[in-house]
């Protein structure tokens, strides 16, 4: 706690504002995505199976578009498009308010997971750019500590937000971002990178910006181009693939849970045991990620991702062993050690092999593996309805080695073809 306080109190003001402002926009993700079913129902006259096809819909085609808007962060200022896009979801939550028709509803939900994807995308990027490389681990690491407090608070605000009326949850969430706005907006030149991992001073940021922001205009290819350059890199495509198995396995923990222990337990038992499920892992990634994601580095990752992949390798065994409370808490514990630990490394891995002005494009891609979080309850379900219910967790055993699997094929690819320094500078030679 102490190294974490340290660093914190270290970071320089531009990233602690970023960082502040990416636990916002999880906050107010999560204050409406707990609401959203209950809208869609009783606000718009949406059927059950309708809502699922909406909501699921909407994260898929977010998820697609973040291809495309990690390739815009590099054409553009990415502080300039997190602003635009904060204003873009900011008024599309406004809507909400108001709209009431399935079609207009449907296609604010899809724009408003679109600019969610691709802000996410932009931000990774702009981080980056903004943190030294050997930070950039423990800076993405506190991130997603940030994010999580954010996922875990985020529900309860926007249920009391209710108070306030149906259109309660989306006038927080105008409220949290438009917050985390203002400092974005003031501040805007400490975000404009001056050289590589370095805050450009505010007097000659703009300078700086301009002449960085023209070099990579000539230099970033179109996004035919771009689009050929990462589906020949070998490392991507083998850590986006394990990324996606990854993520079928810890990603919708609760939902494939959920859909268990109904079949094995009586729905009150089932409830608590999925409420224990929830604090468990939200504790767990929370209070760990700091301490475990601060220690990963490109050149350890392998060992670390192994680590990872056994957590939920025993978390998973033991899940299928038995459903009482204990058990199933500490299996959860030892189960989100991995996500506390594959989530950084990804991170890590993505930042060192993406071209110093394929950083956003890189970014984007590997933001295709939430994919996987979509896949799960599908594949859990078919699992459950066909054969015995433990088998779920053997099959989610033999996905996740798989995984494993593609991330050694990964590192190892990495290591045999190239020097650590040439990935940055040399995006033709990307897969050779």
């Amino acid at each position: 706690m102490k190294n974490f306080l340290t660093m914190v109190r270290g970071l320089p003001f531009a990233m602690k504002v970023l960082l502040a402002s990416a636990a916002a926009r999880s906050l107010s993700s999560f204050a409406i995505l707990a609401y959203m079913p209950i809208y869609l129902y009783d606000s718009v006259g949406m059927e059950g199976a309708t809502i699922g096809y909406v909501i699921g819909g909407s994260v898929l085609v977010g998820t697609l578009s973040g291809v495309y808007g990690g390739y815009l962060a590099d054409r553009v200022k990415k502080i300039d498009l997190v602003i635009v896009l904060d204003i873009v979801v900011i008024l599309l939550n406004l809507s909400l308010t108001t709209f009431r028709d399935p079609v207009a509803v449907t296609a604010v939900l899809l724009l408003t997971n679109i600019a969610s994807w691709t802000m996410g995308v932009a931000g990774s990027a702009l981080l980056s750019d903004l943190v030294p490389s050997e930070n950039r681990t423990k800076v993405f690491s506190l991130r997603y500590s940030l994010q999580n407090i954010g996922a875990a608070v985020g529900p309860f605000l926007g249920i009391a937000a209710l108070a306030a009326g149906p259109g309660g949850p989306f006038i927080l969430s105008v409220v949290v971002i438009g917050a985390s706005l203002v400092p974005l907006l003031m501040y805007r030149r400490r975000f404009l990178p001056a050289a590589a991992g370095t805050t450009a001073p505010a007097g000659h940021a703009e300078q700086s910006a301009g002449k960085q922001d023209a070099e990579e205009a000539e230099e970033t290819p179109k996004f035919r181009q771009v689009l050929k350059v990462m589906g020949a890199d070998r490392r991507l495509t083998f850590f986006t693939i394990g990324g996606i198995l990854s993520i079928v396995v810890y990603g919708p923990l609760l939902t494939f849970m959920s859909q268990y222990l109904v079949l094995v337990e009586d729905r009150d038992t089932a409830y608590k045991l999925v409420a224990y499920i929830s604090a468990a892992n939200a504790i767990t990634v929370i209070g760990a990620q700091y301490a475990l994601g601060s220690r990963l580095r490109p050149d350890n990752l392998l060992k670390w991702l192994t680590i990872g992949i056994g957590a939920f390798v025993v978390g998973l065994i033991a899940m299928s062993l038995s459903t009482n409370a204990a058990i199933i808490v500490v299996a959860v514990v030892i189960f989100s050690l991995g996500e506390v630990i594959l989530v950084p490394a990804e991170f890590s891995f993505i930042d060192s092999i993406a071209p110093a002005n394929l950083r956003g494009s890189y970014f984007g891609a590997q933001n295709l593996i939430h994919i996987g979080i979509a896949l799960g309850p599908i594949l859990c379900g078919f699992l459950l309805q066909h054969f015995a219910p433990a088998a779920m967790f053997y099959v989610l055993i033999a996905v996740v080695l798989a995984s494993w699997w593609f991330y050694v094929i990964g590192c190892r690819v990495t290591a045999a073809h190239r020097e650590p320094t040439q990935a940055a500078t040399e995006p033709a030679k990307v897969g050779n």
